[in-house]
């Protein structure tokens, strides 16, 4: 996966369509900039074609891919930071809807009601219905040892990403 590769951005205000498509590497058409809507939530994203014109996924396959909060069941859209907690209670159910990482973490959203801190954001979520590894801003202050400053916990340019095998 490659840190660069990730082409979304979530505009919450302003609406602007242009009627040209491009056709996108999942085989339909698509706009720059159009609405996705999910769990009762409707969004605006723009996205960033490659310098040939192309894309991989057209906007109803990205909005395909939002899930829920593991822990307020609102929509994570695909370019969302997310958390990654485990439940407190070993013993506590978890929806059916929530989706886990690995062992038993879970991805949640960096909403106040649901993150303990910004510190806490460990990803995004990828196309294809993945977590994107980055190093939290509290790993980020474990690994170098100083304080770290980031501007914008939204902005996957300023994040670290973590290498996996």
């Amino acid at each position: 996966m490659n840190f660069n590769k990730l082409k979304y951005a979530i505009a919450r205000i302003g609406i602007v369509f242009t009627r040209k498509k491009t056709m996108a590497g999942c085989g339909h058409k698509t706009r720059q900039k159009d609405t996705l809507a999910a769990f009762g939530k409707t969004i605006i994203m723009k996205i960033f074609f490659d310098e040939d014109g192309s894309t991989s996924h057209c906007h109803r396959c990205l909005e395909k891919m939002t899930i829920r909060c593991a822990w307020c069941g609102l929509p994570i859209f695909i370019g969302d930071p997310v958390t990654l907690y485990s439940p407190r209670d070993k013993d506590m159910e978890m929806p059916e809807y929530a989706v886990r990482y690995k062992n038993n973490a879970f991805v949640g959203c960096l909403r106040w009601a649901c993150a303990d801190s910004g510190a806490d954001r460990s990803g995004f979520w990828y196309p294809l219905g993945e977590v994107y590894r980055v190093l939290s801003p509290l790993e980020q202050c474990l690994q170098s040892g100083e304080m770290v400053i980031i501007g914008d916990l939204g902005d996957i340019q300023q994040a670290l990403p973590i290498e996996m095998n």
